[in-house]
């Protein structure tokens, strides 16, 4: 048997303990969790799109979307864990599909899809290997790709706060990778009191220019 990969280890851990539940995604809290969603939703239009959700846990953002009342055309999600995806497939939500995948191992897995979103997925990753992982997602597109992240600019005092296993990004430094992408993204810290950030990416299309 393989040894879990440790980007993986503190979700089989989680999945360990408590099942293939929320608790298991390791987001603080639903709340929070929604308002990372809405930040996505309130700037893209989903509308008659194809979505892959990288990091799927239980398919809360398919959820999210489908009591948004938001028409996506389908919803495909991927999650290394296969108790989450267990859960995900229970819930029968509307035109999603989902499936176990390591998308860092497996970046093959992402295709087609209009629009690439990760929501707290890159939490465990080393800012290196989650800037490739985006790459490769942003090359996998056909519209652009959406991510969230914790921001170094929170102006919080890393001394005083426990973010075992998540870590901040160098801001500046995404923004700057990101830019070397396309010019046309958007970038949100409002959401969370600047606890992390939002980066949504779109493709250039030139000749429409």
């Amino acid at each position: 048997m393989k040894p879990t990969p440790r980007y993986l280890k503190p979700y089989q851990d989680a999945v360990d303990a408590v099942g293939g539940t929320f608790e298991a995604t390791l987001w603080q809290s639903k709340r929070g969790q929604a308002l990372r969603f809405r930040t996505f939703s309130d700037e893209i239009d989903f509308t008659d799109t194809s979505i892959l959700d990288v990091g799927c846990g239980i398919g809360d953002f398919a959820a999210f979307l489908l009591d948004s009342s938001i028409a996506y055309k389908s919803f495909r999600g991927i999650d290394a864990m296969a108790a989450m995806i267990t859960t995900s497939q229970e819930r029968n939500l509307d035109r999603c599909t989902f499936e176990v995948a390591d998308v860092v191992a497996e970046s093959e897995s992402m295709h087609d899809e209009d629009w690439i979103t990760f929501s707290g997925t890159l939490n465990t990753l080393s800012q290196k290997s989650a800037l490739a992982l985006i790459e490769k997602a942003f090359e996998a597109c056909t519209i652009g790709v959406a991510f969230n992240f914790l921001s170094n600019q929170s102006w919080r005092n890393p001394n005083s706060e426990d973010l075992y296993p998540a870590s901040r990004f160098d801001t500046l430094e995404v923004l700057k990778f990101a830019f070397s992408l396309t010019p046309l993204i958007s970038f949100s810290q409002m959401y969370l009191l600047g606890h992390d950030a939002t980066v949504i990416l779109r493709r250039n299309n030139r000749t429409s220019a």
